[in-house]
């Protein structure tokens, strides 16, 4: 061993012992127990997109009055969006009269998850975290403000992601909409909403700030300033630290193709298709390995019919299940009923309230036993816990597969008996 290999394993040890002292004060003082991390964990973006609106709303709970939207305008839309010249002051909306509305319905049984409306402006936005937008979601959002907005001129749609990404749609034209950030908009805005008189008068919507800049940190990646600031202390302690910690960042990184060495998403997905799937086809008759499916680059399943003119789809990650009907095929309620109480109480997940035509049960948070509760979708990003996630996955295919396609081929046995 080098004296450089050395120095990179024992700085490992001191950051993997900081990270357990963090993390005991974590416990036992219950500093970090948050509310909207609790509310928010299984369904992010509506509920989020609830409390927003509501801060956003002048006639919301927080009874602060227009304040916290004068500001959102200040701070987020104007610096953004251009004055429209048939508008002239654009942004001076009359704010006695603005609705704010979450789940706004539109053609194509689209919603948009916000809209500001004063009945001579609408402004739309559209929040995603980690879920990648349906195919020409925003072009539809976009035709709805220009119809909206006739008379005053195009208002584009304010896309909010944890980044400002920019949408993964090629065909969108770029001043269709604008991309906007937690990190970068929505948190500065909620600082500045929590520092203002107006919030120090109601300390309980003080408290609920605090808590939803905290929850929003979290689901972004940018919460735990204590524990990098320890972990940066002890990189930067000594020239050693700091290039062991250099060595480290460049095993992590590849930097041939940009792409993490260390993720193991393609290893994941290798096992699941090569191992995984042979045990259960083997277990299973008419059990097939679906690697693709069309406009859903996530969904690589084992597609395992069960009778009954049903069938069980088990994605690769193992979080993600469904049962589907067999296509063109009728299942009657008492059934479905009868499913959806079974998948409940084999995975300890509920049902997806929203279904596509012909799933009977869905799930996004089923967890294979043993593993650690990490709250992670993984659809875009990678983050910390998607990696962790990713990671203990593949030490979990790589160490007892025959495991694995045993609890899948179990869970469709247990449905056949329906």
């Amino acid at each position: 061993m080098t004296d450089s290999t050395q120095t990179a394993e024992q700085l490992l040890k001191r950051v993997s012992e900081k990270l357990k002292i963090v993390q005991e004060l974590y416990r036992e003082t219950g500093i970090t127990y948050n509310v909207f991390k609790v509310m928010l964990r299984n369904d992010k973006e509506v509920k989020m997109c609830s409390v927003f609106a509501d801060l956003l709303n002048p006639k919301g709970q927080h009874y602060r009055g227009k304040v916290y939207l004068e500001l959102f305008l200040e701070m987020v839309v104007k610096p953004l969006i251009t004055v429209n010249p048939l508008i002239g002051k654009a942004w001076e909306l009359n704010l006695s009269n603005v609705n704010v509305r979450t789940e706004y319905p539109i053609a194509e049984n689209r919603r948009i998850d916000i809209v500001l409306d004063d009945g001579r402006i609408f402004l739309p936005i559209e929040v995603k975290f980690k879920a990648t937008e349906l195919e020409n979601q925003l072009v539809d959002y976009a035709i709805k403000s220009e119809e909206m907005n006739a008379d005053t001129g195009f208002i584009p749609v304010l896309f909010l992601t944890p980044d400002g990404r920019k949408s993964i749609d090629k065909t969108l034209n770029d001043k269709k909409y604008i991309p906007i950030s937690f990190e970068k908009h929505i948190i500065p805005w909620l600082k500045k909403c929590l520092s203002l008189k107006e919030t120090d008068k109601a300390l309980p919507v003080k408290e609920v700030l605090k808590q939803f800049i905290n929850a929003i940190k979290s689901f972004c990646g940018c919460e735990d300033e204590k524990m990098e600031n320890d972990i940066y202390a002890l990189i930067t302690e000594s020239r050693d630290n700091f290039d062991a910690a250099l060595r480290i960042y460049k095993a992590v990184l590849n930097k041939d193709n940009k792409e993490q060495k260390l993720n193991f998403y393609p290893k994941v997905l290798e096992s699941f298709e090569h191992q995984i799937s042979k045990l259960v086809e083997k277990s299973l008759d008419n059990a097939k390995y679906n690697p693709n499916v069309e406009g859903d680059p996530d969904w690589k399943y084992i597609d395992i019919p069960i009778g009954h003119d049903y069938k069980l789809l088990m994605n690769y990650n193992l979080k993600w299940v469904k049962v589907m009907s067999v296509e063109s095929k009728t299942i009657d309620n008492v059934t479905k009923d009868n499913i959806r109480k079974k998948m409940s109480g084999i995975t300890g997940s509920r049902s997806d309230e929203i279904l596509e035509e012909g799933c009977i049960w869905y799930s996004k948070n089923v967890k294979y036993p043993g593993f650690k509760d990490i709250d992670i979708d993984i659809d875009i990003d990678i983050d910390v816990d998607g990696f962790l996630f990713l990671y203990e996955l593949y030490q979990t295919y790589l160490k007892e597969p025959e495991k694995v396609a045993d609890w899948i081929v179990a869970m469709a046995n247990k449905l056949k008996s329906i």
